[in-house]
């Protein structure tokens, strides 16, 4: 695989444990590196426009443009207005999920004990920091997720391919605000399962080249 990273420098960069998010701000020009410390991560993605642009990042309008549910170098991400936002130029993975967004915790009076948690969470936070519109954050295309849809239309969710160190690197198009998650592990589609397998790490590297 090339080293499309030869010659850049970082310009920003965070680690996110398991359920947490970070804002960016990129650039037209500059790359965005994400890479799974630790195997078996989910780093959901989300970009809205900068400069008074209502563009935000659409999975659904992504699929379309590109005929295709599955991702590979080369393939462009759209905005809903079918603007192109990012381009993947690397991708140790190839293996990503545009179908399914995190569920909110939803109120269940009859389960006070329960410990309930979602990505929306995170990336809602993110973006109240970061000045966004939780509306905004709502339907993030998943990175290392594997999603398998099923003979009659079901969605599986199956433990992620992504091993220790996998990356995939996109080329930002259009200046934008990114969040991105490392997401729960899911038991279902949208539906957080907190438990973390003992002895494994949770972090997802987040960086910004110039």
């Amino acid at each position: 695989m090339a080293n499309v990273l030869v010659g850049r420098r970082a310009v920003s960069a965070r680690q996110l444990e398991v359920g947490s998010a970070a804002a960016f701000e990129v650039s037209s020009g500059q790359l965005v590196q994400i890479i799974d410390l630790a195997g078996k991560q989910v780093a959901s993605f989300v970009a809205v426009g900068k400069n008074g642009d209502d563009e935000r990042l659409s999975p659904s309008t992504t699929i379309t443009a590109n005929a295709s549910l599955v991702l590979k170098v080369g393939d462009r991400l759209y905005s809903q207005h079918q603007k192109p936002m990012f381009e993947i130029v690397e991708d140790s993975v190839a293996r990503h999920d545009l179908l399914t967004s995190p569920l909110p915790v939803a109120d269940d009076d009859d389960s006070k004990t329960a410990i309930k948690k979602s990505t929306a969470t995170a990336l809602g936070a993110a973006a109240t920091e970061a000045g966004i519109d939780v509306g905004d954050v709502t339907d993030p295309i998943n990175f290392f997720k594997h999603v398998v849809v099923k003979q009659r239309g079901e969605l599986d969710v199956k433990e992620s391919f992504a091993e220790r160190n996998d990356t995939v690197v996109l080329r930002v198009l259009s200046d934008a605000t990114v969040l991105v998650a490392n997401a729960y592990p899911e038991k279902k589609a949208g539906v957080a399962n907190i438990a973390t397998p003992k002895g494994r790490a949770t972090q997802l590297l987040v960086r910004v080249y110039q």
